[in-house]
Parts: C-alpha cells; sequence; structure tokens
C-alpha cells in the first residue's frame, strides 16, 4: 500500500509541475540557506584547525585590547576591543622576554601607505612591520625565494614581499628580487618572496600573502614614530607549560600597565574557540532567517494540499466506494505532501552545494558537507510534510463517501 500510495503522489505531482515547485520554493530556500552557511562554516573551520596544526600547538598570542573575557564562567569575543591605539609597547616586548618558558617571539606592525613599483601600486597591500624571528616564530611562513632580514639589518630600507604582493606589483611569479619599491617616496630594495600560505588568518588577522615585511627599525624611521604593536607571537619552550607560561605572561603585563588586563593572551585552543563561537552565532542568524522560510513553505505546502484535497473530492469518494478506509485516504494525502518537502529538501541540499562551492571559491574556502548536513535536510523535510500536511489529510479522510461522489 506504502508504494501505491508513492506512485500516486509522484503522479499527482507531475501532473502540475510548476505548482508542485513554487509551493516547494520556500522548502528548498530554507534548506539551502542553512545548508551553505553550515558547510562553508565547516569549511572554515577545518582550515583554521589546519592552520593552528601547522603553527603547532605552542605558540601564544598577545593582542591590544580585552578581546576575550570570561564572564559567569563563558567566554565572549569582541575583536572591536582591540579598534583604536594598541596598548602594546616595546616595553612588554621586553617583559614578555624575561618571562620564564617563553623560547622565542616575535611582534608586528602596520604601518600606512602605498607601495609602488614604476607607475604600478598595491593599495591593498599590508605594511608590517616585523622583526628577523618572524619566520622562526610562525613556521608556516616560509621563504620561497631570496632571504628574510637578519638582525644587522634592522635599519636597512629592505623589504620581503608576500606572494600575492609581489603578483600585484611586478607580475604574476616575476623575479622581484633586488628590484625597488617606494614607500613614502622612499627605496626600499626587494630582498625576498614569502612562498604562499593560502590561508586567511596567519597571524590572527588578514592573509599575509598581501604583505610587504620591513625591519622594524627601517620603519621606525620611514614613519618618524615609535611603531605601534599590533600583534607579539610567543613560541612556548613546552606545550605542557602553556596554560603556566600564559599566567605567568597575564601577571608580568598586568604589573606593566598598572594592574590593567587591556590586552588579551591568546592560545591556539582560545583562537579556535572564538572562530566557533562566531561561526556558532551566525549560523542562529541564518537558521532563524531559515525558520522562517520553511515556516512559509510549511503554509504554502498545506495551502496546496487543501486545494488538492478540493479538487480531487470525487477521487476521494470512489476510493471509499470501493472500501478504502479513513486511514488509507488520510495515509495517501500524507504522504504526498511529505514527498513535496522531501524533494523541496533534496532540491535545497543540491542548490546549497552548488552555492557553497561558488562563495568558497571567491572567498578561498573548501566547503566541507558532511552526512549530518544531508541526514539533517532529509528530517526537517519530512517533519515539515508531517506537520503542516496532516490537516489537509484529515480533511480529506473525514470526507463521507456520498458527498463526495456528488461533488461536482
Amino acid at each position: 500500500m506504502f508504494w501505491e500510495n508513492l506512485k500516486m503522489a509522484f503522479i499527482s505531482i507531475r501532473g502540475a509541475k510548476m505548482r508542485s515547485f513554487l509551493t516547494m520554493l520556500g522548502i528548498i530556500i530554507g534548506i539551502s540557506a542553512v545548508a551553505t552557511i553550515s558547510s562553508i562554516g565547516a569549511g572554515l573551520q577545518s582550515q583554521v584547525t589546519n592552520q593552528v596544526d601547522q603553527l603547532g600547538a605552542n605558540l601564544v598570542f598577545v593582542t591590544p585590547g580585552q578581546i576575550v573575557s570570561s564572564k559567569d564562567g563563558k567566554q565572549s569575543f569582541n575583536p572591536g576591543a582591540s579598534v583604536g591605539s594598541s596598548t602594546l609597547t616595546l616595553k612588554d616586548i621586553d617583559t614578555i622576554a624575561k618571562v620564564s618558558g617563553v623560547k622565542q617571539l616575535t611582534y608586528f606592525s602596520l604601518i600606512s601607505g602605498t607601495p609602488t613599483h614604476d607607475q604600478t601600486t598595491d593599495p591593498g597591500a599590508l605594511l608590517m612591520a616585523t622583526t628577523p624571528s618572524f619566520t622562526a616564530v610562525l613556521k608556516n611562513e616560509k621563504i620561497d625565494k631570496g632571504r628574510f632580514f637578519s638582525d644587522a639589518n634592522n635599519n636597512d630600507n629592505i623589504l620581503v614581499l608576500g606572494s600575492a604582493a609581489r603578483d600585484a606589483l611586478f607580475g604574476k611569479d616575476a623575479n622581484a628580487l633586488d628590484q625597488t619599491v617606494k614607500l613614502r617616496k622612499t627605496d626600499f630594495k626587494v630582498v625576498g618572496v614569502m612562498a604562499s600560505t593560502n590561508t586567511g588568518q596567519s597571524f590572527g588577522g588578514p592573509s599575509l600573502d598581501d604583505a610587504l615585511f620591513l625591519p622594524a627599525g627601517a620603519a621606525r624611521n620611514l614613519t618618524g614614530t615609535d611603531l605601534s604593536i599590533s600583534r607579539i607571537g610567543i613560541e612556548v619552550d613546552n606545550q605542557a607549560d602553556i596554560d603556566p607560561t600564559v599566567s605567568r605572561l597575564k601577571d608580568a603585563l598586568k604589573q606593566d600597565h598598572g594592574g590593567q588586563e587591556d590586552f588579551s593572551v591568546l592560545t591556539q585552543k582560545d583562537l579556535l574557540s572564538s572562530v566557533s563561537s562566531i561561526l556558532g552565532a551566525l549560523t542562529s542568524a541564518i537558521a532563524g532567517i531559515a525558520a522562517i522560510a520553511l515556516l512559509v513553505g510549511g503554509i504554502g505546502i498545506m495551502n496546496i494540499m487543501l486545494v488538492s484535497v478540493t479538487e480531487r473530492t470525487r477521487e476521494i469518494g470512489i476510493r471509499k466506494a470501493l472500501g478504502a478506509t479513513r486511514r488509507m485516504i488520510l495515509t495517501q494525502f500524507l504522504i504526498e505532501a511529505i514527498t513535496l518537502t522531501l524533494f523541496g529538501g533534496l532540491l535545497g541540499v543540491a542548490a546549497a552545494y552548488g552555492m557553497a562551492r561558488v562563495a568558497g571559491h571567491l572567498i578561498k574556502i573548501t566547503p566541507v558537507f558532511t552526512p549530518s548536513t544531508f541526514l539533517t535536510a532529509t528530517g526537517v523535510s519530512v517533519g515539515i510534510g508531517i506537520i503542516f500536511g496532516l490537516a489537509p489529510a484529515i480533511k480529506a479522510a473525514r470526507k463521507r463517501p456520498i458527498e463526495a461522489l456528488r461533488y461536482e
């Protein structure tokens, strides 16, 4: 009987293709929205996790502002706290270097300016003043050609290009070594090119492929002011000592800052937790919007099934006259409603797959589709079919045979 009802559902849907598709549209939109965001979020989570693994679990970052705080046992993430003047100074660098458990450290400062080579500019480039230990601390940042600068070059007008910055200024995969880049009317010699990391947040910020790295001393000479430290990266001696080291770092920095914790000390675990919190909030917001679409879709299913019951009143009367029970009629129309929503859910997942691939290509993230995505879409679709298809099915089952046969 089930297969017979399913066959009848297919015949009914096929007989009104456009009406059936428009009926399913709300389900398609709702399911595709949630599935798209979930897959991109899972892809971003996987990318960040892989990046953290590459950097190493024994890394700690210090950022200006209290962007991560705990209240009532819950951790909150507020990136806006780091906006504005930096609370980190060169004195903090000296203090951190003396903390027990710190193996080595690096820092970088963002400076303003637009790099130029001949008549070509790269307005989207990041100008970063840093230290020679940058590549030693961030082990996934590697030199592709040439070299990174050393302590002896601290005041020299030299720089190292990120791969994307090299392509923008000199052309795709061009040889930029020993070429000149002008920053604020000052010539800097290119001594190295970084390998592409294909990551979006290598150091708690935007992609470093777009960066130009300058020695800190040369950057101070260029700007004529003390540098505003944007990030401090610290390699801890032993991964097992991260928590005690973080505690010592906070105590030492608070003492330097007059007892105020106007900074954040982040472990790799904190970074992953922050990303998960942001993705969770984003997914919840999208899920709320999708719930409205699903509600509209469910109402559409109910409406079209009520219309279908009215249109097929004589069919119901004939089936009952031939011995069909109320339960059989109810099951027939309920299966038809479930089939409509299930098709909508499957089309929604297919649409999500395509949209996620396109979006992932644009933002350079590989979407991750898991079996749970398909199972959740299927479950939600079936649930909507049952909830919104039950009333029309009951109405059909309660029709009296004689009145149904008389219906014109």
